[in-house]
């Protein structure tokens, strides 16, 4: 466990926010080849904002050999207001990766100065999301212009002087996200010098109003543009695809994903993108809670299949509640697993408090489009978990699985390579661009889960193999071919 607790300001009213914190960011802010990790973190109601430095994001510099060190004053990133989630990337292509935050009254901008410092360059940069509560947030190149865009994703109009009494099995709860009005997302186009433009409205999104808890990108249709597939709460989910980086144009029942096959709207919380199947298209899965299902589709070219019952994940995902989802390859079978932080959305003090806290689960994959309960992972400890991030943190070859829970320190659950499973990981940094490892491919994006977002190298496994061959595609089309490389290898590719 790291030295913090993730506060939420829960108080005897429930206020909505407290449920909804735990997203988190891992990038290597040094440029020293170790991830660093940094955490939102809440703060105190009705204001929603820090009022002490408990409260304080944190930002732990990583030492190596599973050793960190907070530096959060040191850099400038503690942030003043309840923070959801963070996502970074190098969006001034400086070569250093900044850092967006999440919050309450909208984002916060830290631009990397190097030197183990962060300027909030929010306002300078014109980053103005009205006052709206952002939740989650992702870089991506929506025009192709090699400049970084920004897509907030917000949640609901809220005001704590409105906020009602509800009441679940007689005890005082957070209340269903029905009585919130929901609100529109937001893009805001990178200019090239430091500044952005705010153009929702001119590429549509001001049409399509919604309660966005995650964000997965990724070129869904092939035509070599971003997408944006959001999870909307209680409400049809939002698949954006991507018009020639002019329009965005929202296709989510078309392409079958904004709803599943009951018609309901589920908890959808969050989301992640990658080819499983490795046919080079990306699939999609998101965590619901329970009876819900986590949903996984199946990506066609033309449309998405649902295969949560095919993959047997219907089974295994109904009796569970999850918040943070993603693909990783866990066991380096070359095989990407799905990875769920779990526990209701209703307090852990509530009505029912009894059944809120749940372990973290393992999905592992088959490599026949089929899944299993992953051993062992019931018998972690219970919590209310929100984030979670598959990640190398110590550089042995194998990824490391990093939580966060609601009122307790994240979690670092540190993962033995199994013998003789050999791997690669190819460092390429920019967001929208795909990378093949043998028949393998993965997409480099800056949103990943809930609410958090990853920025290093992209991990496969290789099973037994010795070596595979490597490319990586960038947005636009540019491409480079390494040829075979050999596993336990670590190589960084730029355009």
């Amino acid at each position: 466990m790291l030295p913090m607790v993730h506060t939420t300001g829960e108080t005897a009213k429930k206020p909505l926010p407290a449920t909804m914190t735990g997203g988190f960011a891992v990038f290597d802010y040094d440029n020293d080849g170790l991830l660093d990790l940094y955490f939102s973190n809440g703060g105190v109601f009705p204001a929603g904002r820090k009022s002490s430095p408990a409260h304080s994001n944190r930002l732990f510099r990583n030492h190596g050999g599973m050793r960190f060190a907070d530096t959060t004053n040191r850099a400038g990133v503690a942030g003043k207001d309840y923070a959801f989630g963070a996502a970074a990337a190098d969006f001034d292509n400086d070569g250093r990766v900044d850092l967006l935050v999440s919050e309450l009254h909208g984002v916060t901008l830290y631009r990397n100065l190097g030197g183990g410092s962060f300027e909030d360059v929010t306002s300078k940069a014109g980053l103005d999301n009205r006052g709206r509560w952002a939740v989650a947030s992702a870089w991506l190149d929506f025009d192709n212009d090699g400049d970084l865009d920004l897509f907030v994703g917000n949640y609901v109009e809220y005001d704590p002087a409105t906020e009602r009494t509800c009441l679940v099995n007689g005890k005082p709860d957070f209340c269903h996200p029905k009585y919130y009005p929901a609100t529109s997302n937001a893009l805001f186009l990178n200019r090239g010098n430091g500044t952005f433009d705010d153009v929702s409205e001119a590429v549509g999104l001001n049409a399509h109003k919604g309660k966005a808890m995650s964000l997965a990108v990724a070129d869904f249709d092939g035509n070599g543009y971003a997408d944006v597939f959001v999870t909307n709460d209680r409400l049809f989910n939002s698949l954006f695809l991507n018009r020639g980086g002019q329009k965005f144009e929202e296709s989510a029942f078309e392409w079958g994903v904004a709803v599943p096959g009951d018609g309901n709207p589920p908890s959808s919380m969050g989301a992640d993108a990658q080819d499983i199947d490795r046919d080079g298209r990306p699939e999609l899965t998101y965590a619901a809670l329970r009876d819900e299902t986590f949903p996984l589709y199946w990506n066609t070219g033309k449309g998405f299949a649902d295969r949560t019952a095919a993959s047997r994940m219907s089974v295994l995902s109904r009796p569970m509640s999850g918040w943070a989802i993603l693909f990783a390859d866990l066991d380096n079978d070359g095989w990407q697993d799905i990875l769920a932080a779990r526990s209701d959305a209703l307090s852990a003090s509530g009505g029912r408090a009894g059944t809120a806290k749940e372990p973290p689960a393992w999905f592992r994959n088959l490599g026949n489009s089929r899944f299993a309960a992953g051993p062992g992972w019931e018998g972690l400890p219970k919590a209310m978990y929100r984030g979670a991030m598959a990640a190398d943190l110590n550089n042995d070859g194998c990824l490391d699985v990093i939580l966060t829970a609601l009122q307790e320190p994240p979690r670092i659950l540190w993962n033995p390579c199994p013998a003789g499973a050999r791997w690669l990981a190819v460092d390429v940094r920019q967001p929208g661009a795909r990378v093949r490892v043998g028949e393998q491919w993965r997409i480099v994006s800056s949103a990943s889960g809930y609410s958090s977002s990853y920025a290093g190298p992209q991990h496969f496994g290789l099973g037994e193999a010795a070596e595979a061959d490597v490319e990586v595609i960038w947005p636009g089309g540019r491409s480079k071919r390494l040829g075979k490389v050999a596993a336990g290898r670590r190589v960084k590719v730029e355009p």
